[in-house]
């Protein structure tokens, strides 16, 4: 037992803190570890409440309650597209080890709503 605790305690020691905290420090400049792991839905709520979230979203509701064929799919692409963009960039290794550090969260939720919504608009639009 006692060569591998003197084993776990070098790898622990030689662990790579500063990558961690400088990768939460580019993708997340404002989260500290002490506010706990992103959740899927405060993920969900930091894409929507972007600038580019938001317009999406006025974007949406101008296309749910004036439902045209162009309208829906003027709004339903762009949600696509960022549904899309958000699940590709959660694939990549900074993304990783941003997960695993909680300092974003499970982009599932994100992409399923955004789908949906698109899914609804094309819905809306299509049978007007």
């Amino acid at each position: 037992m006692g060569p591998v605790r003197r084993r776990l305690i070098a790898a622990l020691a030689l662990w790579p803190q500063a990558a961690l905290a400088e990768v939460c420090a580019t993708t997340r400049p404002n989260w500290l570890a002490e506010d706990g792991p992103i959740t899927g839905g405060a993920e969900t709520l930091y894409i929507l409440t972007s600038p580019l979230g938001l317009g999406l979203v006025a974007l949406i509701a101008v296309a749910l309650v004036f439902p045209r064929r162009w309208l829906a799919v003027v709004a339903a692409l762009p949600a696509l597209a960022l549904a899309g963009r958000v699940f590709i960039s959660r694939q990549s290794d900074v993304a990783a080890e941003a997960m695993a550090t909680g300092c974003i969260g499970s982009a599932w939720p994100a992409v399923i709503l955004l789908v949906l919504a698109a899914a609804m608009v094309l819905v809306r639009g299509f049978r007007a």
